[in-house]
């Protein structure tokens, strides 16, 4: 089973899905119970796979290829296989979605149907971390703008057509320009090797085209390496294509918001890293500057407009797209402190963010509100989902003995360590970007400050605390921020390989 332990790992939620379809939809709690069984036991795989990983090893591990079509000029392969860099969005990938079913519990509109585009939600978020075949990724890529979109649409707030709508087409978008820039790399690949039936949709083979071989002109390459970034940015999101996540966020369900920000956006950064910079990294380099910009253009917007919002949810989804500013950053210093920065952020972002929504969600429960102003001295009549908000907060901003410290540490080291060479005045972005993490402490504070401290609403003392099942996801969400916080090898040991051997294709 260990060979074909990423197949399993994929294809396991699916199966969910499918034996969730043959119960009757009356039986609400059997439902439930296959659903959060079937991703625990992916969870319990993606640990199997976590503990077989060969942290010496740089290459592709439980790599299986199968062939699936071949025409004279093409042969697509079901190609799969992890690195240090995949390996801890896998794992991520499984504890999101797992204690985002526990967050869902209280859904009971359209039970069946919930679960089950949640479980091929989580099929395709797997594949897309594991696939080797651009065709493939693209394929789970896709996969996931489905299940997202009806969950927004049909289980959203008041403006969830809309909000779903918005998604689809932006991210529908970026999938396109994505698709046919895959067929470019693919078609001047054969070009370049004497015909199309030498190119290959395979990254790792399309990665060795590209770099044995000067048929492709410098200016091919960076269109190339443009397409794919905008592709990407949209799912990440970058400025100025991130007006699709607030409205997003605001109408999403707790349970979608958790995974939205904790592993939907996460493709973004992974695909740029894996195609963009696997395949092209000369021009990734090339575009160190623009990439750095954005990087700090992201931190900068996204905290001011986070400051000025009155909704506590939107708020927080302006707090994400201020945080993949830091991944971007990252990724443009080209130095291996940065680069695992910019992995440590998208792990580290993805507990932190989801915990974030989890309590938001959990307040506008009780509270039938989001808005800031109605809100305050909730710490006097829930304490403990006051005390973990505030924990929350503390992790996004980045305080030391939490994840969030880590990521952004290595980050601005890795910043303020660049070649000049690649990325000339890095150390004025750096000191830019610094100025978006004070105004992270502002906002979230501020926000903290008006929610849980301060006078109580007398409509608010005798609100429910947490109840035990909440337990599991605060617990969950918050310990693993603790864990990488303080033992951060427990990560870096896991990519330190994988990032020296994407610096070593561009020189690093």
């Amino acid at each position: 089973m260990i060979d074909t332990i990423l197949s399993w790992l994929v294809f396991l939620p699916l199966a969910g899905a499918l034996l969730i379809l043959t119960i009757p939809k009356e039986n609400k709690n059997v439902i439930r119970s296959i659903a959060i069984g079937t991703s625990i036991l992916a969870f319990f795989v993606s640990v199997v796979l976590w503990a077989a990983f060969d942290r010496g090893h740089s290459g592709m591990q439980f790599y299986q290829v199968v062939p699936w079509l071949n025409l004279d000029f093409l042969q697509i392969n079901y190609e799969v296989g992890v690195d240090g860099l995949s390996v801890p969005l896998v794992v991520l990938t499984t504890i999101v979605t797992t204690l985002a079913l526990f967050a869902s519990l209280s859904i009971q509109h359209r039970v069946k149907e919930f679960y089950v585009w949640t479980l091929v939600l989580l099929t395709g978020m797997l594949g897309v971390f594991v696939a080797l075949d651009m065709f493939l990724f693209f394929l789970f890529f896709e996969l996931t703008l489905i299940p997202m979109f009806f969950i927004i649409g049909i289980w959203g707030g008041k403006e969830r057509e809309y909000a779903s709508f918005k998604f689809l087409v932006y991210t529908g978008l970026g999938s396109a320009i994505m698709f046919i820039t895959f067929i470019a790399m693919f078609v001047y690949g054969g070009t370049a090797m004497g015909g199309l039936q030498n190119s290959s949709f395979s990254i790792p083979q399309l990665a060795e085209i590209y770099a044995n071989t000067d048929a492709i002109s410098a200016g091919v390459r960076g269109a190339l390496f443009l397409a794919l970034f905008i592709a990407f940015a949209v799912k990440l999101p970058i400025f100025p294509f991130h007006t699709w996540l607030p409205n997003a966020h605001v109408e999403a369900p707790t349970a979608a918001s958790m995974i939205l920000a904790g592993v939907l956006l996460k493709m973004g950064g992974y695909g740029l890293i894996r195609v963009g910079i696997g395949i092209l990294p000369d021009q990734a380099a090339r575009f160190a500057t623009l990439i750095a910009i954005l990087g700090v253009v992201n931190i900068i917007y996204g905290a001011l407009l986070a400051l000025v919002q009155t909704d506590l949810k939107r708020l927080v989804a302006f707090s994400s797209i201020s945080h993949m500013g830091i991944v971007l950053l990252g990724i443009a210093s080209f130095t291996a402190s940065g680069i695992q920065g910019a992995i440590f952020q998208l792990v580290s972002h993805g507990f932190i963010s989801a915990l974030l929504f989890f309590m938001v969600g959990a307040l506008y429960e009780r509270t039938k509100t989001r808005t800031i102003s109605e809100l305050g001295g909730l710490s006097k009549s829930v304490p403990i989902l006051a005390g973990f908000t505030l924990a929350a907060a503390m992790a996004s901003v980045g305080l030391p003995g939490l994840s969030g410290f880590v990521s952004e540490l290595l980050a601005f080291i890795g910043v303020f360590g660049a070649d000049a060479s690649i990325l000339p005045a890095a150390k004025l972005w750096g000191v830019i970007a610094g100025i978006g993490i004070i105004l992270t402490a502002a906002y979230l504070l501020w926000a903290v400050q008006r929610t849980t401290f301060g006078q109580l609403n007398d409509k608010y003392k005798e609100l429910q605390d947490a109840r035990p099942l909440e337990y599991i996801p605060m617990i969950g969400l918050l310990g693993f921020s603790i864990l990488i916080g303080v033992y951060p090898y427990i990560l870096s040991d896991v990519i330190n390989i994988t990032v020296l051997d994407i610096l070593s294709k561009i020189g690093g």
